[in-house]
Order: structure tokens, then C-alpha cells, then sequence
């Protein structure tokens, strides 16, 4: 049998190698895939770790608009009046934790012993699942809050310490509740 000498057709070898390189140079490596993807999950845990539920109710956003446009108005109103915060209006303060459980019945009850060893106090329940937290004071500077967090702690609550918080500005002293009626004998 004759031995056949194969050729092979060249002239598409140029744009075939041309082309597989172009592939070659469009895909993703494995390290740059593996960059991104950790990028994106350092961004998701930075914005779960930021997140407070309490920053999105649509019930504290009603009245921050409302407070915040009461305050626009009364400022368009007086405009040489300084920027000062006005009565109830929220800014970046400082509160004191003075307690921390994951019974809400606990919770409020600590509140209730608190309000009634300090009665010029305010004292608010904060939930950060899966603890209810007592804090208390509406503090503009942090030396304040410290000073109260040690008052506290003279008194028994040794885990008191500042917190930066939004609070409230210019509400004054709780109001302390009337006593309760005396009981008097029934007359028949």
C-alpha cells in the first residue's frame, strides 16, 4: 500500500490561535472572582453590623419629620436665631446602661425599681435581640453620663456605663406620679 504523505490546511491557524487568546485574556481568574467575593461579603457584614431596626420604624420617622418641620417652620419664623436643638428634638448624646436581660418582665420591672430610686430620671427599655436593655438619661456630653454611670454604681448597679445614643434634647426632669389615694374607712 502507497504510503500517502497528509497535509494539513494552515491558513486558519492564525485566526484560531488569535481568537482562543482573546477568550484566554476575557475570563476571570480564580483569584480575582475570590477578591470580589470577599470584598462583597466584608461590605455585607459591615452593613449588618451597622443595622438597627429602630433607625427604619415608620413610626419614629413620622415624628422626627414632624418635630424636624415644627423646627424648620419655627426657625423660618426667626432667622436670626441660632441652630440650637429646640425641646424634644433627637441629636447624638450619651446614655448610661444600667441593665441588660433576656426577660422582658425582668426588664420592666428593673425600670420600675430604677424610676423609683431616681425620679427626676427618664429611663427607656431598648430591645437588641435578644436582650432588653435599661438606659437611662437624655446626656449631651459623656462627662455627665459618667458622672451619672457612677452615681449609679454607688447605688448598686455596678455594670453602669455611657453609651452613645441618639437622645432627646431640653425634655427636662421625669415628671414624678402623684402619690397614691389613702384609703379612707367607708361610711354606711
Amino acid at each position: 500500500m502507497p504510503h500517502r504523505e497528509r497535509t494539513y490546511d494552515l491558513r486558519g491557524l492564525p485566526v484560531a490561535i488569535l481568537v482562543a487568546g482573546l477568550l484566554a485574556g476575557c475570563s476571570p481568574s480564580r483569584q480575582t472572582t475570590s477578591v470580589q467575593a470577599q470584598n462583597a461579603e466584608d461590605q455585607i457584614r459591615a452593613a449588618e453590623a451597622s443595622f438597627r431596626p429602630s433607625d427604619h420604624d415608620p413610626q419614629q420617622e413620622r415624628a422626627q419629620t414632624m418635630a424636624l418641620h415644627a423646627v424648620d417652620s419655627a426657625r423660618a419664623q426667626n432667622p436670626y436665631e441660632s441652630p440650637l436643638p429646640t425641646a424634644g428634638e433627637m441629636v447624638q448624646g450619651f446614655r448610661v446602661q444600667a441593665f441588660s436581660t433576656t426577660d422582658i418582665d425582668l426588664a420592666r420591672a428593673k425600670k420600675a425599681d430604677l424610676e423609683a430610686m431616681f425620679p427626676g430620671e427618664w429611663f427607656y427599655i431598648d430591645y437588641a435581640s435578644p436582650s432588653y436593655k435599661i438606659r437611662a438619661g437624655n446626656f449631651l456630653a459623656k462627662l455627665d453620663a459618667d458622672r451619672f454611670a457612677r452615681l449609679m454604681d454607688e447605688m448598686g448597679f455596678v455594670d453602669a456605663w455611657a453609651v452613645p445614643e441618639r437622645v432627646y434634647t431640653n425634655i427636662g426632669r421625669r415628671p414624678t406620679p402623684p402619690p397614691p389615694p389613702e384609703q379612707q374607712p367607708e361610711i354606711k
